[in-house]
């Protein structure tokens, strides 16, 4: 097992890492960027709009002492221009503003013909553009030392950002994933072991609406059942008038009231799914050999319902435990914008659109990893319940 779990561990930083460069691609080749948006505002200055692409790797600042060397003199638009020593631009020998030159100085190429593009800004500051795969190696050397970067759209790391809402949505899926699970295996095992009868029919049933309803319209199916009903708050995850006045009991069943509904909308269509495959395993279990010999022993009926059929019936759902936690997770995003629920969600939407790119892939490299550990507790379980199974 301990082997098992080193190679596993091993495979982690690959897998992200390759994951995490088609994302950083499909972001830039796909035009334009939060920083074009930007630079059309007329009270954002070129010296921000600059330094946030320096941080984001777009583009590298060129030193002060180092300008002089590396442009010399070179002529733009028949001007000419030059660095003197402290790296302060000088104009027809004579140090100068750059910004009356900016139709000059904004983007050019040096040496001509070379392929390196430099900007040179309003203040005088000078950046030399980079590509975009040097940028994503530059973005990863700076996760490798724990910073995710600045997001552009909340003007605040992104590490803060994330995790100020990952609780939210964790709680949400977990409380769902404990919601599917509870409900699906002994309906599962219930409907299997007496097929074709009412409860199978009624079990049926369920799983049908909860496999043929999407999430979305669920979601508005419940948001119109609590505002009608009034059982359940619309929206929010407590109640903001009266939260500072409870005790720690009354926030933790308020949270819960709020909480309820949500996480039953998220968890009902994974119910429906492995409550099927359930009751197909238990019915295929339960004429298996093995489990007639042990009636044919004189065992009760439940002995070889949950000692022996249960306990390989269920390997197939513990190998859908990984998929399952990152379904659950897409699937409470889409709940939590509908349903208005404070998670991650609404913050990843909105900085998909604003093109937020470092918390776009901080959000899709805390996906992956859930997703990946859910298969490595999957794999857990399932060598865990099943002994013939060596995973070394």
């Amino acid at each position: 097992m301990l082997t098992f779990l080193l190679r596993r561990l091993l495979s982690l930083p690959p897998l992200l890492l390759v994951i995490s460069f088609f994302t950083f691609a499909l972001l830039h080749l796909s035009g334009g960027d939060y920083f074009t948006r930007l630079e059309e505002d007329p009270k954002v200055s070129q010296d921000y709009v600059m330094s946030l692409r320096a941080s984001a790797g777009r583009v590298i600042p060129v030193k002060a002492e180092k300008r002089e060397d590396r442009f010399g003199t070179f002529t733009l638009g028949g001007t000419d221009y030059s660095f003197d020593a402290a790296g302060t631009l000088v104009v027809g020998g004579a140090p100068a503003s750059a910004v009356e030159f900016q139709q000059d100085l904004k983007r050019f190429e040096w040496p001509v013909g070379s392929g390196d593009q430099y900007t040179i800004t309003e203040r005088g500051e000078v950046y030399r553009w980079v590509g975009w795969v040097r940028g994503f190696f530059a973005w990863v050397g700076n996760v490798c030392v724990g910073d995710l970067g600045e997001s552009f759209q909340y003007k605040a790391s992104v590490r803060s950002v994330i995790f100020d809402r990952m609780s939210n949505t964790l709680t949400l899926s977990l409380i769902a994933l404990l919601i599917a699970w509870g409900l699906s295996i002994p309906l599962g095992v219930w409907s299997g072991v007496r097929p074709n009868s009412m409860i199978d029919y009624i079990c049926g049933g369920v799983a049908y609406l909860g496999l043929s309803i999407p999430s979305v319209f669920l979601a508005l199916l419940a948001m119109l059942f609590a505002y009608y009903s009034g059982w359940f708050p619309v929206g929010g995850m407590r109640d903001l008038v009266k939260w500072d006045e409870m005790t720690f009991w009354g926030k933790t069943v308020d949270r819960l009231h709020h909480l309820a509904l949500p996480a039953s909308v998220v968890g009902l269509r994974g119910l429906a799914g492995y409550m099927r495959q359930m009751r197909g395993q238990m019915v295929e279990t339960l004429s298996a050999d093995y489990v007639r010999t042990a009636r044919a022993k004189g065992l009760s009926n439940r002995t070889v319902i949950y000692k022996h059929a249960l306990r390989n019936a269920i390997n197939p759902l513990l190998t859908l435990l990984g998929f399952s936690i990152a379904g659950l997770l897409s699937g409470s995003f889409l709940v939590e914008v509908v349903m208005n629920w404070p998670g991650l969600a609404r913050v990843v939407v909105d900085a998909v659109f604003a093109r937020d790119e470092p918390l776009v892939m901080a959000a899709v490299l805390v996906a992956a990893l859930m997703l990946v550990m859910g298969n490595l507790i999957a794999d857990i379980l399932l060598a865990w319940a099943d002994p013939r199974i060596r995973l070394e």
